[in-house]
């Protein structure tokens, strides 16, 4: 027995599933994770909205519900999980801004003053991290075609869904790597931006400053809310027309249309 021909097709096999366990439970939208912890209003449906902390997962958040729980036949709803395929069909996360009298209102301001004038460090960590991102494509591809000879010179390819776990591996290793950088959306981080979104009514337009983005979310700082269902919904929450919000807009429904002057 070929030793090497007999513990290769294993040794990959069982490093794909190794990858592939590591990035699921650390593929968290980066986004999404800023919201972390964070009091903050999902619309799970036009008739149903959830007010809670939300709490982060590879496949998922749960939603510490704030409002008072729903009572069912054993006991009181404590939290809400949301699915991954769930948390696609929501449009939005909303959070609104801390008092500007607390601690936590000052660093939101802090944060906010930083985004709109970032120091050179964060401009250069931004720049590194936009050079490696670019180099995404290009690491998956010598990534496949170096495990595609790999597997053309050994015993690999006789193994039980050798192909299919191959190609597993090759992803995994491409989703190490942070979404691709866009050249139009990273020009217009931390300046003043108007969005479009669907709404049953049509389509509305909301003001803020682009903090981030992601494949799947747009991140809006300090927004302009105009959509009246949204502004009712935080209104009976607590909130008032002077109070501040962040967004966390799905990109199936949002879209950046208009850049804003400044002043």
């Amino acid at each position: 027995m070929d030793t090497l021909a007999f513990w290769l097709p294993l040794a990959l096999l069982f490093l794909s599933a190794l990858i592939g366990a590591v990035v699921k439970r650390r593929s968290c939208d980066h986004c999404l994770k800023k919201f972390e912890g964070d009091d903050t209003l999902l619309p799970i449906s036009p008739d149903e909205w959830r007010h809670g902390s939300l709490f982060v997962f590879a496949q998922g958040v749960e939603l510490k519900l704030v409002e008072p729980p729903p009572v069912m036949d054993d006991g009181l709803v404590d939290t809400m999980i949301l699915h991954a395929a769930e948390l696609e069909k929501v449009p939005y996360v909303a959070r609104r801004a801390p008092a500007p009298d607390t601690r936590a209102g000052v660093e939101w301001k802090k944060a906010r003053e930083r985004l709109l004038h970032p120091p050179m460090r964060d401009r250069l960590k931004r720049t590194a991290l936009n050079s490696y991102n670019m180099l995404r494509d290009s690491f998956g591809q010598a990534m496949k075609a170096i495990l595609g000879s790999m597997s053309k010179n050994s015993k690999l390819a006789q193994a039980k869904d050798s192909d299919k776990r191959l190609h597993e591996m090759q992803n995994s290793f491409t989703e190490l790597v942070p979404n691709a950088w866009e050249p139009i959306l990273e020009k217009y981080r931390g300046k003043q931006v108007a969005v479009e979104r669907k709404v049953d009514s049509g389509v509305v337009c909301e003001t803020g400053i682009l903090e981030d983005y992601s494949n799947k979310y747009l991140l809006l700082r300090d927004v302009k809310v105009t959509d009246k269902v949204m502004r009712e919904r935080l209104l009976e929450l607590g909130g008032s027309d002077l109070d501040c919000y962040d967004l966390l807009y799905s990109r199936t429904d949002t879209r950046l249309r208009y850049s804003m002057k400044s002043g």
